[in-house]
C-alpha cells in the first residue's frame, strides 16, 4: 500500500530534507530592475570643483592682464606720446593738486584731451570691470564663510565703482582745471582707488593663507587613517 501525502511529508521531515526557501525575484520599479549598488559607487566626484577652479583662474588671469595693460602700457605710452612727459593723474598714488592738473591739461591740448577721455571710455572701463569680476570669483570660490565673503565682495565692488567714477571725475578735472572742487574730488577718488588696491592685495593674501591652511588640515586628518 502506498503512503499518503502526510506520511511522505513526515518521512522527509525526519530525514532532514526540507524544501529550499524560495528565491525572491528582483524588485522592479517602473519597468527597471533595481540592483544593489556596491559601496562607494555613489561617491561625490571632484569634477565640478576642478571645473570651477579653472573658470576662476581664467577670469582672474584676464582681469589682472587687462589691469596691468591699462596701468603699465596704455597710460605710460599716453604719457610719453600725448602728455609731453607728464604722468597721468591716476598714476599719482598720493593724489595731486590743481596746479598739476592745470599743467597736465595744458600739455594735453584739445586733441590730447579727447584722447585722454577716449582711454577712460574704452580700456578704462573694461579693465576695472574684468579685474573686479576675477576678484569676485576668486574670493567667492575660496571663501566658505558667508559673512567674510560679503566683506570681501564689498571691497571689490567699491573698487570698481570708485575706479569708474574716478575716471569721470578726472575727465571733468582736466577739462575744468580751475574748478578746485572738481580737482579735489578727482584727487580723493584716485587716492581711494589705490587704497582699495592695497586692500585687495591684503584680501588675496588672506584668502591664499586660508586655502593653504584648510588643505593642510584636511591632509592632517587623512594621515592617521592611512597608517
Amino acid at each position: 500500500m502506498g503512503m499518503t501525502r502526510s506520511q511522505k511529508a513526515k518521512k522527509y521531515d525526519r530525514g532532514g530534507v526540507r524544501d529550499a526557501a524560495p528565491v525572491p525575484e528582483p524588485t522592479h520599479t517602473g519597468g527597471r530592475r533595481v540592483r544593489e549598488m556596491p559601496p562607494g559607487a555613489l561617491a561625490a566626484q571632484p569634477a565640478k570643483s576642478s571645473s570651477a577652479a579653472i573658470v576662476v583662474s581664467v577670469a582672474m588671469f584676464i582681469g589682472m592682464a587687462m589691469w596691468a595693460y591699462y596701468h603699465f602700457l596704455i597710460l605710460p605710452s599716453f604719457q610719453t606720446q600725448v602728455a609731453s612727459g607728464m604722468s597721468a593723474p591716476e598714476l599719482l598714488v598720493g593724489g595731486f593738486d590743481a596746479g598739476y592738473v592745470r599743467d597736465f591739461a595744458a600739455a594735453l591740448g584739445a586733441d590730447g584731451l579727447r584722447a585722454y577721455a577716449g582711454v577712460h571710455a574704452s580700456i578704462g572701463v573694461f579693465a576695472p570691470l574684468f579685474a573686479a569680476l576675477g576678484w569676485l570669483l576668486f574670493t567667492g570660490l575660496n571663501t566658505p564663510e558667508r559673512g567674510r565673503k560679503w566683506v570681501y565682495w564689498s571691497v571689490v565692488l567699491a573698487y570698481a565703482v570708485v575706479f569708474l567714477v574716478g575716471n569721470a571725475a578726472l575727465d571733468s578735472a582736466v577739462a575744468n582745471p580751475d574748478d578746485p572742487a572738481v580737482v579735489r574730488l578727482a584727487s580723493a577718488l584716485v587716492l581711494t582707488r589705490w587704497l582699495l588696491v592695497a586692500a585687495l592685495l591684503v584680501i588675496a593674501a588672506f584668502v591664499i593663507v586660508s586655502v593653504v591652511r584648510r588643505k593642510l588640515d584636511a591632509f592632517g586628518r587623512e594621515q592617521p587613517a592611512a597608517r
